[in-house]
């Protein structure tokens, strides 16, 4: 990306008094306090190192200097030092959007989905009236490139620290809302999922899903899926027999206008804490659910993915996916997401190089019945503890990671997310994708992308209050 920067430089000085103008190299402009023209000059802001930048005391909106460390200009915008530059790349910023009605630690941008015309956000400790933490999640709608809120959802039922919101995902005219931690017939933390259905520019909640089998601190609804007719819904810490947190996800199907369980998915050698359920993705007829504390041999945590195909009215354990370099720790299947016949999946406690915690993502295709291994992605300018594979999500042919910990430039854990094209079997990095907010915003902590359209969550932007980013990729 090639980036320029101008400057008029500096010859001579006007002054007009009456005006209280300055002309520097001819006569200012009447409509401006200063203006400097020059064809052989260079103008010299003040050129600080970072540290003496951020040393300026009391600096004002619109201060601006050269920052010899990071080798940029930066001004002030009245709250944080901002980065300065134009680009020939057409890499246009992507647009915030917060809720309307957000405050602090509301956590707005935890969870995000985006299909077709419509995005999904969810705000998991949004107090709802005088229930703390019951959560919501907002409804944005496409007009061009215009991104607005057009609804507001919460739980009919909800109760305080529900937190509905947790998990989030929509598909066609349908969304559904996570929220593991309501209590469900007196019991604790069983979780619940709630399906809301859009009517003109109105989205009614239309079910309640509850596991059939639930119990206490199974956390059904801590990750949710939905594509055309059928939801999925994960519950990572279910016990399974003996197993306690070895965790399942349960199929839903549309019919009529209710929903109803199919199934319920678990792993066919899964054994205790694994988490199975931790993340859930579904795409037609085939299901991804990420296990990231399985232990693979002697690597524990290392992590794995389960696919299972839809054949009638039964789904079928298709393949186990695991990283070909896998290590302990890895946390594969973390983040999970399908779309046609890829999966990509986030390791984000993967070790590159010796950078511990810098994390990675995993392309697989499958051909037939079989899944094989395409592409490991990882971010070039990636550093220890960056959690790059926190968030992904894959559309078509592109994908896009999210990397919240981040630090960019000078503001620790800012976040970031990774765009990534295929071009026939290779997955090439297009660019990677912040914006102007400060330090421990967190972008990338979820990401959505839909038919050349991404979202990416900022839940610490603000203190928690949070906030989403939409961009297009071809910008």
């Amino acid at each position: 990306m090639k980036i320029f920067v101008y400057f008029l430089t500096i010859t001579s000085l006007f002054f007009n008094s009456a005006r209280a103008q300055l002309g520097m190299g001819g006569t200012p402009h009447p409509s401006a306090a200063l203006d400097v023209q020059a064809t052989d000059k260079a103008f010299y802001p003040p050129r600080l190192t970072t540290a003496q930048r951020k040393a300026i005391a009391n600096p004002q909106a619109g201060a601006f200097v050269y920052d010899l460390d990071q080798h940029t200009f930066f001004f002030f915008d009245g709250a944080n030092w901002v980065p300065l530059a134009s680009t020939t790349s057409s890499n246009l910023a992507p647009i915030d959007r917060l809720a309307s009605d957000g405050i602090i630690r509301d956590y707005f941008g935890q969870s995000v989905s985006i299909s077709e015309n419509y995005a999904l956000v969810g705000a998991f400790a949004d107090d709802v009236v005088s229930n703390q933490d019951q959560g919501s999640a907002y409804v944005f709608a496409r007009s061009g490139s215009s991104w607005t809120q057009q609804a507001k959802l919460f739980a009919t039922d909800g109760a305080v620290s529900d937190q509905f919101g947790t998990s989030v995902s929509n598909s066609g005219d349908f969304v559904l809302v996570g929220s593991p931690l309501a209590n469900v017939g007196g019991n604790p933390d069983r979780g619940a999922a709630y399906v809301f259905m859009r009517s003109g520019n109105s989205w009614n909640q239309l079910a309640k899903l509850t596991a059939s089998d639930g119990a206490a601190y199974d956390r059904f609804g801590q990750s949710v899926a939905i594509s055309g007719s059928y939801a999925l819904v994960g519950s990572p810490a279910d016990g399974i027999g003996t197993n306690l947190s070895q965790g399942s996800a349960y199929v839903f199907a549309l019919a009529g206008l209710g929903w109803i369980q199919v199934t319920k998915l678990t792993a066919s050698d899964g054994s205790a804490n694994d988490f199975f359920g931790r993340n859930v993705a579904i795409s037609g007829d085939y299901a991804l659910v990420g296990s990231s504390a399985d232990d693979i041999g002697a690597n524990a945590d290392q992590g794995s993915a389960y696919v299972f195909a839809r054949s009638g009215g039964s789904w079928i354990q298709q393949a186990k996916l695991t990283a070909a370099d896998g290590g302990p720790n890895d946390a594969f299947g973390r983040s999970v997401s399908l779309s046609g016949n890829y999966a990509l999946i986030g390791a984000p406690g993967d070790i590159v190089g010796t950078n511990l915690g810098q994390g990675s993502a995993y392309v697989f295709v499958r051909s037939g019945s079989s899944w094989t291994q395409q592409a490991k992605l990882i971010a070039e300018d990636g550093a220890p503890n960056d959690q790059f594979g926190s968030s992904v999500a894959i559309f078509g042919d592109y994908a896009l990671v999210g990397s919240h910990l981040d630090d960019v430039l000078d503001d620790v854990d800012k976040g970031s997310a990774y765009l990534y094209k295929r071009e026939g079997a290779d997955w090439v990095f297009v660019r990677k994708i912040t914006d102007h907010a400060s330090t421990n915003t967190y972008n990338g902590t979820s990401v959505g992308i839909s038919n050349g359209r991404f979202i990416i969550g900022g839940p610490g932007f603000q203190t928690q209050k949070g906030k989403v980013a939409f961009g297009a990729v071809d910008n």
